[in-house]
């Protein structure tokens, strides 16, 4: 019986198995796709096709920094117990090899590329493995933080070459999570949406109309030097904002990178 090469190509995307094996399954069921993965689940890959349906909660940050480049690469794995086995650590040097060596740094590419490879360890490991982020900035001057658990990564750009600064911002980021850099950076339907948010919270409180302008446009400030680098306190000296560390150094940041396990990726 011929097998239909586009039906051979669906069923590896769902399992991830070679195409000798999912050509011999389709074979085997005449070429029905749900009856394929049945006879798959039951002769080959069982526990690694019943793990990919698992919620994926931990997990490692995987880096690799020089002087003019960073990546950050996240793993996800079931347990923390996984996730600082050697075979789950060396997956993740694997594919950060793959992505400088090559220069690939397209996540889904790299998905395609490590798939069998990621199958393959969900079976070893018996927990679902999912390469979820792979990010990266490149610029003349690179500085980043790591958590010690490898569970955040900090990665910042910055015009002049001061690593013991570069590091100390990437922490001050690590603990306090700006989402932008500086006020400009701010999409203006963010202050709006925030506008309309702190006016009906005025108004709510039965503010009296001759000031409810002040409060919103005081709230408003406080919104803003909540969520932009620049504006936060330095973390290492309260009396002085991130701007005014800068300044006194002559170190702008450019963009940065923000990326934790089962969280949304900030980037500048």
């Amino acid at each position: 019986m011929k097998i239909n090469i586009n039906k051979i190509k669906e069923l590896r995307n769902i399992t991830g198995i070679s195409i000798i094996k999912c050509k011999k399954a389709l074979k085997a069921t005449k070429g029905n796709i749900q009856n394929a993965i049945s006879y798959i689940r039951e002769h080959f890959e069982i526990e690694s096709i019943k793990k990919e349906n698992c919620e994926t909660k931990e997990g490692l940050i995987f880096d690799y920094i020089t002087k003019d480049f960073g990546i950050l690469l996240e793993i996800n794995c079931q347990t923390d117990f996984v996730a600082k086995s050697m075979h789950f650590i060396n997956f993740g040097h694997e594919i950060l090899k793959y992505v400088i060596k090559n220069n690939q740094k397209n996540i889904n590419i790299i998905k395609e590329i490590f798939n069998h490879k990621r199958i393959e360890l969900i079976s070893l490991l018996k927990e679902n493995i999912f390469i979820h982020h792979l990010e990266y900035i490149k610029g003349e001057f690179i500085g980043e933080y790591i958590h010690h658990n490898k569970h955040l990564g900090i990665i910042i750009k910055s015009n002049i070459n001061n690593r013991s600064l570069m590091k100390k911002i990437s922490m001050h980021i690590a603990m306090l999570r700006p989402k932008y850099i500086q006020e400009k950076n701010i999409p203006s339907i963010i202050i709006k949406k925030e506008y309309e948010l702190q006016k009906n919270i005025a108004i709510k409180e039965n503010k009296p109309k001759i000031i409810i302008k002040k409060i919103i446009e005081g709230r408003i400030k406080k919104f803003i030097n909540n969520v932009t680098l620049y504006n936060q306190k330095f973390l290492l000296n309260n009396n002085k904002t991130v701007f005014d560390i800068l300044s006194e150094n002559k170190m702008k940041i450019l963009n940065f990178l923000c990326l934790e396990i089962g969280s949304n990726i900030i980037k500048n």
